[in-house]
This record gives C-alpha cells, sequence and structure tokens, in this order.
C-alpha cells in the first residue's frame, strides 16, 4: 500500500502524522516519533527507539533514510509502506549509515554514489515486499 498523502491545495504532502500512521498501520512498526516541525516536502527527521533519523522522499520516486544506528526494522519499514526495495546502503560523509530506495532508476544513482562523497557502498539486492 502506498504512503498515505493529503492533497494541501493541490499538493500533495505525506505529513508527520501520516508518516508515523503508516509506519504503524502498513509497516507494523510501533513507536516511530516524528518531529512535527522537521517537516518539510521533501521529509523530515524522527526517531525509533532512541535511534534518531532522517528521511528524505520524492513519492514514486526516491526514499533515503540516514539513521544514528542501523536498524532493519524502519529500514522493513518504510519498504513496507513505499512497496519497493531498497538497491544501497552506505556511509555518509558524516560516517552514518544510510539506506537509499530509487523506484526508477537504481542504475543511474548507484552510478553518482560511486562518484561521490560516500564510502562502504554496497549495492544490495532485497525482495519486493509481500503484502
Amino acid at each position: 500500500m502506498p504512503e498515505t498523502l493529503t492533497n494541501n491545495h493541490g499538493i500533495e504532502k505525506w505529513t508527520w502524522a501520516n508518516v508515523m500512521g503508516d509506519l504503524r498501520d502498513q509497516g507494523g512498526l510501533d513507536g516511530v516519533i516524528i518531529d512535527p516541525f522537521s517537516v518539510d516536502p521533501a521529509g523530515c527527521t524522527g526517531k525509533y527507539s532512541g535511534n534518531h533519523f532522517s528521511m528524505s522522499w520524492v513519492k514514486d520516486v526516491l526514499l533515503m533514510l540516514t539513521m544514528e544506528e542501523p536498524s532493519d526494522a524502519l529500514v522493513d519499514a518504510f519498504t513496507k509502506v513505499v512497496n519497493y526495495s531498497p538497491f544501497c546502503r552506505y556511509m555518509d560523509k558524516n560516517g552514518l549509515p544510510t539506506v537509499e530506495w530509487a523506484k526508477n532508476d537504481a542504475d543511474q544513482r548507484f552510478a553518482e554514489l560511486e562518484r561521490g562523497s560516500v564510502y562502504a557502498l554496497v549495492r544490495i539486492d532485497s525482495p519486493q515486499p509481500s503484502e
């Protein structure tokens, strides 16, 4: 099931409440807290089990999740919500674990990351989420 979007004057937004609700209801992950003051059209910050994270998102295009500590539970929940699988993981320039999903151009994005300032870049092939 896709993200629950709110239409605000013709612009679809994934609000902080919808992100938390989707991760709980669709992703099976209870206890995620999204900081409502962090939300902008391209993402937000949050916390799960004491692990702070930042999420960047463009509907039907990409999702990037950067965490203080790796969390399979967060990755699995976001995968169930967006309904496409992550394609890579790496450490960002600050040494934080990051996972990316790209719905249509994973090969192109991976090539960009190879030329960028990330390290420990690994291509992952995971199955599509079950419904």
